[in-house]
């Protein structure tokens, strides 16, 4: 939880810092491991999903270049840098308020050297970088990593908080392009790494195949012991 101190001899706050004393209130400080991670109290909040696709991607190499497709808060990069020895990881979001937030628990946690988040669009790469401020070339990473929304709009209750309907629903990328998407930024033999539901399953598996990526590993999740299969996490190789 974050505080703030008010200063009662103080009633003239010039109006950035309310703003910014309005912000702060709107959000908690959580523990990550060893680090700390800034979140929204009623906006999007990562959850155990995101935990097990960075899990899931591991091992890495220093030598590995990862980016996160929607990286939210910047959770999964966090994570990654957390459990291994990769020193270039990028995590790009669509939605401003989110990526300054990840931009933020980067430096909170002193990951500027390892960690770059970029405020962009990634459906556009390959297309038009306008809207991308550093320019992702093609084949530029190793692993290309994404837990992404998994509700198609027509389906599905919808979020009353727009990051939340956002990072749920499929408003702004659909699966197709997330696949190419990916492979365009997949180097030869590079790892394509998925976090879905398990109802998306045989969609998965035909976008993967007509995009000509290779299946080289699927795990099932269970929420619990006992449980139905709720979700699958899946890796598929572009192959030379």
């Amino acid at each position: 939880m974050v505080f703030i101190e008010s200063d009662k001899n103080n009633s003239s706050s010039p109006p950035f810092a309310q703003e910014n004393m309005m912000r702060l209130l709107d959000e908690t400080l959580d523990e990550l491991g060893p680090y700390k991670i800034i979140q929204k109290k009623r906006g999007y909040r990562f959850s155990e999903d995101s935990i097990r696709l960075a899990d899931f991607v591991l091992p890495l190499k220093p030598t590995d270049s990862v980016i996160d497709l929607g990286t939210g808060s910047g959770v999964i990069p966090l994570i990654l840098a957390q459990k291994s020895p990769v020193q270039n990881i990028v995590g790009i979001e669509i939605q401003e308020g989110l990526a300054e937030i990840a931009k933020r628990n980067v430096e909170l946690n002193t990951l500027s050297s390892r960690i770059k988040i970029i405020k962009g669009d990634f459906r556009i790469l390959g297309t038009d970088f306008k809207s991308v401020p550093t320019k992702l070339e093609t084949g530029q990473f190793s692993v290309v990593i994404s837990n992404p929304p998994y509700t198609k709009p027509v389906s599905g209750r919808i979020s009353p908080q727009s990051e939340r309907a956002m990072a749920r629903m499929e408003f702004t990328c659909s699966l197709d392009k997330l696949i190419k998407v990916s492979k365009y930024l997949l180097a030869e033999n590079g790892r394509a790494c998925y976090s879905f539901p398990v109802l998306r399953l045989n969609e998965m598996l035909s976008v993967v195949e007509d995009n000509r990526l290779k299946l080289s590993k699927l795990e099932f999740i269970r929420p619990r012991v006992g449980c139905n299969v709720k979700r699958f996490l899946i890796e598929a190789i572009k192959e030379g």
